[in-house]
């Protein structure tokens, strides 16, 4: 069975369509990430709603980078926002184990040639400013990070071991680098700090071939499968819609790179899911 550990079901009005889909390629989980504090609402609202003996929904509560300042707006600061992701964690029951993340989180950066306005110098210290907070609420969770990185290799690497070189051994940083687009150095680094790896459909684009390098060398247990919906459609899909479904056709590519059997792929990522995440 396979796993896709990013999804945006909040994005949708199809869910139960998403849903039976999924079901149908053989997609046993699926986590829905957070990525203001409204999403990460609705996102264990719909874990609680749409899961079923066969289809196990899960959630994450987080603010994206781009998300921060309109939540920022709205409640205030920084603070206040982790205070309302703390409510959401807190209307939970304790026997209730469908929160599973913080995220997703981190920096996305824009700069001369990129398709949008150049990110300021004041907006990346804003960007650090949220992703701090999220890092230490993981932290004090002892829940994974799920980390979106544009541009900021360097920024990302550096926070990333000055809070793993605070913390004890029962607090551990963990998590992972959701929709991979770096390179193999890069990844070893990732690797070397004990997070995962996460592929999304871009790894079966013609221009990815870093990502397939990637994808191709890195080790199994270190390696996990999503789908990004509705964003990022793997090929031969581009264009339409993407969804949970599409996980498999991800897991696909990669095991032909990795000349292994497709069930093989799913069964040591699915593993890697329950260390991770502990479902």
């Amino acid at each position: 069975m396979l796993v896709d550990t990013h999804a945006h079901l909040n994005f949708t009005e199809d869910k139960e369509g998403w849903c039976r889909r999924a079901k149908e390629a053989e997609v046993n989980k699926i986590i829905c990430v957070g990525t203001s504090v409204e999403a990460s609402r609705k996102c264990m609202e719909i874990s609680e709603k749409y899961s079923s003996d066969d289809l196990q929904i899960y959630a994450t509560v987080g603010i994206h980078a781009q998300d921060g300042k309109s939540d920022v707006d709205k409640f205030g600061s920084v603070d206040k926002c982790i205070v309302e992701l703390r409510q959401i964690l807190d209307q939970v029951e304790n026997d209730n184990r469908r929160v599973v993340g913080v995220g997703e989180c981190g920096y996305d950066i824009y700069l001369e040639g990129d398709t949008k306005q150049v990110t300021s110098a004041t907006e990346r210290k804003f960007q650090k400013e949220l992703f701090v907070a999220q890092i230490r609420l993981a932290q004090e969770l002892e829940l994974p990070l799920l980390i979106h990185c544009r541009n900021a290799w360097k920024e990302t690497f550096r926070l990333l071991e000055r809070f793993q070189g605070s913390t004890s051994k029962s607090r551990t940083l963990k998590g992972l680098f959701h929709s991979w687009t770096g390179d193999w150095e890069a990844a070893k680094r990732v690797l070397e700090m004990g997070f995962y790896i996460s592929f999304s459909g871009i790894v079966t684009f013609k221009n990815a071939s870093r990502v397939q390098e990637v994808a191709k060398k890195m080790p199994s247990d270190g390696m996990l499968l999503e789908t990004d919906s509705p964003f990022l459609t793997p090929h031969p899909l581009r264009g339409s819609k993407n969804e949970p479904k599409n996980v498999k056709i991800t897991a696909s590519f990669i095991a032909q790179l990795r000349n292994v059997p497709v069930d093989q792929l799913a069964s040591v990522t699915s593993k890697n899911v329950g260390r991770l995440f502990g479902i």
